[in-house]
């Protein structure tokens, strides 16, 4: 019987058809659990398409097993003559993994040096966004003393000050300040600045008592008012408040676009590194 070359080929183009017919031609006969078992088919759909495909090369009998035909027998007979090979262009030789290894590295050196050059142009710097300070403050006996007020940023703000003998610092916010000036009030007049007053405040953010001290004190954005006193006579030599925060350079519309250009770039050896690997490139 005349074979069909170009429907042949097309049939044979399969591996696990290939496999089907290696298989009859070694066994001569072989039921349907057979062929699932030695090819490791666990798709009875995809068996059974392939069996269709197939059907000119085999057949089946009453038993329920199958054979070659006369075509199968000549396909088979093809199958040993030109068996079935590895295109060596589809190997994953060394040199391609070598070549894609040093093009991944390439593609992360080149997104690192764009990195730092964009941290170069706009780097994230430390700077004191706030600081106050003044100079030797009296303080009178059982007094407290107004020393000055300042606005804070969220976060933390760091004190410090030094004094001849101990002192209390007081640290108040707007609410605190406002109900410690009504209780200072006299008829229907408050003072404009409560500077200094016998006894101490009756509530406050944080309290301090120390000769000397640097601390740091964490408070929500807002208005704070200090305050210093002394159960004798004393003198507060200094006091300070300073806060610091990270300010960030932004980037320009230019600075932007660099970087997206140059990150593109550093991303190119990556993704060919890849196509090499997955045989997308370099066949």
């Amino acid at each position: 019987m005349e074979v069909d070359w170009a429907s042949l080929h097309k049939i044979l183009s399969d591996t696990t058809r290939r496999g089907i017919l290696e298989l009859l031609a070694e066994r001569e006969s072989l039921s349907y659990t057979d062929i699932m078992t030695l090819l490791q088919i666990t798709n009875t759909g995809r068996l059974n398409y392939h069996l269709k495909a197939l059907a000119s090369l085999i057949s089946k009998d009453k038993a329920g097993k199958y054979h070659l035909t006369e075509q199968g027998r000549q396909a088979a007979g093809l199958l040993n003559t030109f068996p079935e090979r590895v295109p060596p262009e589809r190997r994953l030789t060394g040199l391609k993994v070598m070549t894609a290894a040093v093009l991944i590295l390439l593609g992360l050196l080149l997104i690192a040096a764009f990195a730092g050059a964009l941290y170069v142009a706009a780097p994230i710097t430390v700077g004191t966004s706030n600081h106050a300070s003044l100079g030797p403050e009296a303080i009178p006996q059982n007094t407290t003393v107004f020393l000055f007020d300042w606005h804070s940023s969220a976060g933390a703000f760091s004190l410090s000050w030094s004094a001849a003998s101990p002192v209390t610092i007081f640290v108040l916010n707007q609410t605190q300040y406002d109900a410690l000036l009504l209780s200072h009030t006299t008829g229907a007049q408050s003072p404009p600045v409560l500077s200094n007053f016998t006894g101490t405040p009756k509530a406050w953010v944080a309290k301090y008592d120390q000769q000397s001290g640097n601390v740091s004190l964490s408070a929500p954005q807002g208005q704070y008012s200090f305050y210093a006193w002394s159960q004798g006579n004393t003198l507060l030599d200094s006091f300070g408040v300073a806060q610091s925060q990270s300010v960030g350079s932004s980037l320009s519309p230019f600075q932007l676009l660099y970087a997206a250009v140059f990150l593109a770039v550093g991303a190119l050896p990556i993704v060919l590194a890849v196509s090499i690997l997955t045989h997308r490139v370099w066949r």
